[in-house]
């Protein structure tokens, strides 16, 4: 009988219940183990991740972005005869080089820059809510969460709406390429989409080139200012490629297991109903208690010893946020969702230290207005009874495909 642990490699398969069962079996028992079928070692203690990500000298960053199955010989011809050029610039580039680049594109992140957000975020939150109010029962992913947080990354990148249907479905299908676990046959079959994908983003640059706007791709040409050593083409049209993924998979995952978790916990949607100033605070305990991003990636530089357990060099590490977001010995009963718990911001669910999510502040007002637009407008909202949920295929990035509410 194989351990429970090695189910990590294919936490998709299981219920939330499940998943946080298997998370406190690891840190308890084998706190670094080994995932042959993949091979990864998995990270499962706050502390342990907490330093890893800390520590660029000892682990890179720069296989955040490869495919969990790496590619066949045939998708990789495939991408050089598109032209394809999508790598990362951001979470697996390394320093100074990602530096850079993130010194620039986080200005599309400052305070500042979310104060002109937010109404624009709330109206569109607002419009949504008033289409569905009146039905007796909805999907909340369909109607809602799913295509709502790519429409905000959409203002931010100064991208037509019109685009929303196709930008998701590349980015689903990119989302499977690089963290799910594909065969050799469905990976040819997604790499066109994805060179679309990729051309898409290179041609929306050199648009927005030739008509500038308010928005972080103009503003990232005009401070580059036709200087390649300040930031080039390539690396505007990277960040654009990497925001359409990170920029709204990840909000509409994690919108939607905020929903589900103060559903399935009674009193909470109506503890916030009572309550909204507890609502900025509840946005950090609802990210810790079931983040979007379950595991980030790590590689190893030299021969370390993690907890006890050596782990030779350059091997791939997973390492399990959500996991540590449960840890004991930095959360008071961390398997209870507290709405007024006064560490959540603790968690590590947007990274920590040099790659700490760019998108975080944007990830966080998001969840803010929808969980205060929802509760006040729909005080009433109830999970649909004798529903199954099932989950995104991938080994890092978790939410529920469908969330049957009643209104």
């Amino acid at each position: 009988m194989s351990c429970p642990v090695s189910m990590l490699s294919d936490n998709f398969k299981l219920g939330n219940a499940e998943l946080e069962s298997i998370y406190a079996t690891a840190r308890a028992d084998d706190p670094v183990s080994y995932l042959p079928d993949i091979d990864f070692w998995a990270v499962t203690r706050f502390a342990d991740v907490k330093s890893i990500l800390k520590d660029t000298d000892t682990f890179s960053c720069e296989i955040a972005m490869d495919p969990i199955v790496p590619f066949s010989a045939e998708m990789v011809r495939c991408l050089q005869e598109g032209n394809f050029a999508g790598k990362s610039n951001l979470v697996a580039n390394p320093e100074p080089s990602h530096d850079r680049v993130r010194r620039i594109a986080q200005r599309g992140f400052f305070p500042k820059a979310m104060v002109v957000l937010e109404p624009r975020i709330r109206k569109l939150v607002v419009d949504t809510i008033v289409e569905f109010s009146n039905e007796p029962s909805v999907d909340l992913v369909e109607v809602m969460l799913y295509e709502l947080p790519a429409k905000v990354v959409f203002m931010l990148l100064g991208i037509p709406d019109e685009a929303v249907k196709n930008v998701k479905r590349w980015s689903d299908n990119r989302l499977l390429l690089i963290f799910g676990k594909l065969t050799k046959e469905q990976q040819l079959a997604a790499a066109h989409e994805l060179v679309d994908f990729w051309q898409y983003c290179v041609e929306h640059v050199e648009h927005k080139e030739k008509n500038p706007g308010s928005d972080l791709p103009s503003d990232m040409l005009a401070a580059r200012n036709g200087d390649d050593s300040v930031l080039s083409k390539m690396d505007i049209a990277l960040t654009v490629f990497g925001l359409l993924l990170a920029g709204h998979e990840t909000t509409s995952n994690m919108s939607a297991n905020a929903v589900l978790a103060l559903l399935e916990n009674e009193g909470r949607w109506q503890q916030l109903n009572r309550e909204p100033g507890l609502i900025p605070n509840a946005v950090e305990e609802l990210i810790r208690y079931r983040p979007s991003v379950v595991a980030w990636r790590r590689k190893t530089l030299m021969p370390v010893e993690i907890s006890g357990v050596k782990v030779p060099a350059d091997a791939r590490l997973l390492l399990f946020l959500a996991s540590a977001n449960r840890d004991a010995e930095v959360f008071d009963e961390p398997t209870v969702l507290n709405l007024e718990r006064k560490n959540a911001r603790s968690h590590v669910s947007f990274g920590y230290g040099a790659h700490f999510c760019l998108g975080a502040p944007l990830a966080r007002l998001e969840l803010q207005v929808i969980l205060e637009e929802l509760t006040q407008r729909l005080p009433d909202l109830r999970l649909a009874a004798s529903q199954q949920f099932s989950f995104v295929e991938t080994v890092q990035f978790r939410g529920p495909k469908a969330l049957q509410v009643e209104l």
